[in-house]
């Protein structure tokens, strides 16, 4: 509740004049006069299924203003409902053709009142649903630019084709758009040039008389969806973070797979996603708008092999741009069939790429192809990613010591300890493909572990046929 706040000041002059008092009293201030009524005043042609606002307010900080609706058919419309929080009211289903007044009144917390003016509008015989409410950023920033979407879903409104509008809330409102099927989603983008607090709203249109389209008689009009109410504040806009980036980085050629992007806004502004799969691909192209924090996933295929760069860059609804990620990939491999006999889990397949490996051949002629990665272990094989790696039959690597410390812990261990010594951080090895998802390995972190063509007991780590007898074992 507002008080009347009085303030004495008391000044003492020496003199015939005595003593001198001044009172000072700051006033309340009535609410802001409602206007810009939607309906427009003088509206015709409007859908029996309209929503009522209008722009109203207190001119006080801190005070908030309440309204009652008056509103009928009455050139004297009688109170209707008293008390309203918003600037907005829906009356129900109005009658056909009928010429309606209302007015409103506004009322502070000190009880100060202001009325508006009494408006007028007419229906038509149109029972047709209005746009849905808009949908949009509720908090923005003055001098941006926030897009909204609305649509309508009733299938008996499809028509020749819906044209919509919409109205800001700041006295400015949309051009005509469309057309559009029902269900379609419109979109409009518009920038508030103060801080405050706006009503969006949408209404659409269509034409009972195709023929006539210069004829503006034949425009049927819904009445005003559901108002958004749209707070705008003058701040700082921030640019949002650089996106991620998550997907396969080892992959086949010819194969498809989906990489995730997202990006967060500070201000939670709608965020844009540019997206480059390689260097002059004709799939590039910006994404959005996405919710902040939003997961855009997209499927990507490379025809060629090679090494290759993905890039992300983000920028928010007001083009403040996010720094660009990576994600380097490679694709050293062809695709191969699903067939169980010929691709790289079939048994026959398996004992083929068991005997190339112990014997170091290069099926097709030596084509080393680079794989990086967290190294895996489950207990039989390595892995990175879903790609099989071998280093020669398991009585080899469990038998022959390393001369190499490839794990870096400062000892000459069995192969396999090496290995394991790597297990869980990124380690590059070259390779070359047997089958799909089984690479023989020969360079491990760029350090020689075998040279291609050469059986695996012939390499430059320690075995010997006795090894295990000399050290005892059975």
């Amino acid at each position: 509740m507002k008080k009347i706040i009085i303030v004495f000041l008391t000044c003492f002059v020496i003199g015939a004049a005595g003593i001198t008092t001044f009172a000072e009293t700051a006033l309340n201030n009535p609410p802001n006069i409602p206007n810009d009524p939607h309906p427009t005043d003088g509206a015709i042609d409007i859908g029996i299924k309209t929503h009522l606002s209008w722009t109203g307010g207190d001119p006080d900080p801190g005070d908030k203003a309440v309204y009652d609706i008056y509103f009928g058919t009455l050139s004297e419309p009688e109170l209707l409902e008293t008390n309203l929080q918003m600037p907005n009211y829906y009356p129900g289903i109005l009658e056909n053709n009928t010429q309606y007044y209302w007015k409103i009144v506004a009322r502070d917390e000190s009880q100060a009142e202001t009325s508006g003016p009494i408006w007028i509008f007419t229906t038509n015989d149109c029972d047709c649903d209005p746009p849905e409410k808009p949908e949009g950023q509720n908090k923005t920033r003055n001098r941006n630019r926030y897009e909204y979407t609305t649509r309508i879903m009733n299938i008996h409104q499809n028509h020749n084709g819906l044209y919509y509008q919409f109205s800001w809330g700041d006295g400015n409102s949309s051009e005509w758009i469309g057309p559009y099927n029902n269900s379609e989603k419109v979109r409009a983008e518009h920038q508030w040039e103060e801080s405050g607090s706006y009503q969006v709203q949408a209404r659409a249109r269509f034409q009972n008389n195709p023929p006539n389209i210069c004829s503006m008689e034949d425009w049927v009009y819904t009445g005003w969806s559901e108002p958004l109410i749209v707070t705008v504040e003058n701040t700082e806009n921030n640019a949002p973070s650089k996106p991620t980036i998550i997907g396969t980085q080892n992959g086949k050629v010819g194969e498809s797979y989906d990489y995730t992007f997202s990006a967060v806004d500070p201000d939670n502004d709608d965020v844009y996603i540019y997206v480059e799969f390689c260097e002059g691909c004709v799939d590039s192209k910006w994404h959005g708008p996405l919710s902040s924090g939003e997961e855009l996933t997209i499927s990507h295929s490379w025809e060629q092999r090679g090494e290759f760069t993905i890039r992300a860059q983000a920028k928010d609804s007001s083009d403040a741009t996010s720094e660009w990620n990576t994600l380097k990939v490679s694709m050293p491999r062809s695709y191969i069939s699903d067939s169980p006999i010929l691709n790289g889990n079939g048994l026959m397949q398996r004992l083929m790429n068991q005997l190339r490996d112990t014997l170091g051949i290069c099926q097709g002629g030596v084509n080393l192809e680079v794989l990086t990665g967290i190294l895996t272990y489950d207990g039989t094989n390595f892995f990175i990613g879903t790609v099989e790696l071998h280093f020669g039959p398991t009585w080899y690597i469990t038998s022959a010591i390393s001369i190499i410390d490839y794990d870096k812990d400062g000892k000459f261990e069995l192969i396999i300890d090496e290995l394991k010594g790597l297990v869980g951080t990124e380690i590059t090895i070259e390779g070359h493909y047997q089958s799909d998802n089984w690479i023989s390995i020969f360079t491990i972190n760029n350090e020689i572990y075998r040279e291609p063509g050469s059986p695996i007991w012939s390499s430059q780590h320690e075995y010997s046929w006795s090894y295990r007898h000399r050290k005892g074992q059975p």
